[in-house]
């Protein structure tokens, strides 16, 4: 097991086949954003596939300003759809105390091949 921090990761470029994000894209400053898609890029396998759950913005009780950044689909896209196939995306929900179940987005997305 080992902690790190993907906005300056100390792993070696392509290290890993898969990368679960479930809550860590959604709560970094929109500054941020970019260091993040570098640093997955960088660390993910030719043909790696990223899991991405993050808070939707169809999700009401929780506040806006309060929290992690709530997303709609197409912003995911926007974000992702440069360096990364769209494989799946999928209204879902965060499982845990809160009730009603906030509501998420899930996508998998499988990094692109430049040529």
């Amino acid at each position: 097991f080992e902690i790190d921090d993907i906005l300056n990761s100390k792993f070696e470029s392509e290290s890993f086949d898969y990368i679960l994000d479930r809550g860590c894209f959604h709560v970094l400053s929109i500054d941020d954003r970019e260091t993040y898609l570098n640093q997955i890029k960088r660390i993910l396998k030719k043909n790696g596939i990223i899991f991405l759950k993050c808070m939707s913005k169809d999700e009401k009780n929780l506040p806006d300003d309060k929290g992690p950044h709530k997303f709609f689909k197409n912003e995911i896209i926007h974000y992702f759809q440069n360096d990364f196939d769209i494989k799946k995306s999928k209204d879902t929900v965060y499982y845990g105390t809160l009730k009603p179940l906030p509501k998420a987005l899930f996508f998998v997305m499988k990094k692109s091949v430049k040529i």
